[in-house]
C-alpha cells in the first residue's frame, strides 16, 4: 500500500480536515504528499518563528526536496527546536495529483491517519535527510552576491506589494525580524 505524509504540530490527529483551499480554486482540501521531508517543512512552530502562518521555501524536483534559504541561516531559524507530528496516511483512489506539483495531492474528503511519529527536533531531521541526499538547501550564505541580491528584492516587492503588511501586524513582525535587508531595501525604495 501506498502512504503519503503530513507535517503538522498539532498532536492527536486522527483524521486530516479539508479545510484548506486548492491553489489556484476556491475547492476546499486536505493536502497530503509522497515525500516525507516536504512533510516536515509544515512543522511549523509560532513559539519559535514568531508567526502562525507559515513561509515554507521548499518545492520536490525528482523526487528530491529542495529549500533555498532567504536569508542566512533561515533553516536553522525556523526549524531548530521545532518539534511535531509526521503523520502518514492511506493513499486512496479518490486522491488527487496537485497540478504542477510534483509529489504533492489532495483531497475533497477527510483522509484518515494511519500512524503518527513524533519529530523532536525538525531542523536535526532535515540533517539526516540533507546527509543520505534526499533534502538539498540553498543555503543563502553560499549563493552568489547576484543571487543574494534577486533573494532580496524578491521579499523587498513582496514587502512593498502587501503594503508593508500594515493590515497584519504579526507577519509585519515576522518579515521585519527575519528580512532585515529586504525590509530595509523596501523602506528605501517607498515611504511608509
Amino acid at each position: 500500500m501506498d502512504f503519503l505524509y503530513h507535517g503538522s504540530n498539532f498532536p492527536g490527529i486522527t483524521e486530516l480536515k479539508a479545510n484548506s483551499k486548492l491553489h489556484g480554486t476556491g475547492e476546499i482540501v486536505a493536502y497530503a504528499t509522497d515525500n516525507i521531508p516536504y512533510a516536515l517543512l509544515f512543522i511549523w512552530d509560532e513559539a519559535i518563528t514568531g508567526y502562525s502562518g507559515k513561509h515554507v521555501t521548499g518545492w520536490i524536483k525528482n523526487g528530491i526536496t529542495y529549500y533555498e534559504e532567504q536569508f542566512p541561516d533561515q533553516l536553522k531559524v525556523f526549524y531548530s527546536g521545532a518539534s511535531g507530528y509526521l503523520y502518514r496516511l492511506n493513499k486512496s483512489a479518490d486522491m488527487q495529483v496537485v497540478h504542477n506539483r510534483e509529489g504533492m495531492f489532495y483531497s475533497v474528503s477527510d483522509i484518515s491517519v494511519a500512524d503518527t511519529e513524533y519529530i523532536c527536533d525538525v531542523y536535526t531531521e532535515f540533517l539526516k535527510y540533507e546527509a543520505v541526499g534526499q533534502f538539498k538547501v540553498f543555503r543563502y550564505n553560499e549563493q552568489s552576491d547576484e543571487r543574494k541580491s534577486e533573494l532580496i528584492e524578491l521579499i523587498s516587492n513582496a514587502i512593498v506589494r502587501e503594503n508593508f503588511y500594515k493590515n497584519d501586524d504579526a507577519h509585519r513582525k515576522f518579515i521585519k525580524k527575519h528580512f532585515i535587508e529586504s525590509w530595509k531595501r523596501a523602506t528605501e525604495h517607498s515611504s511608509i
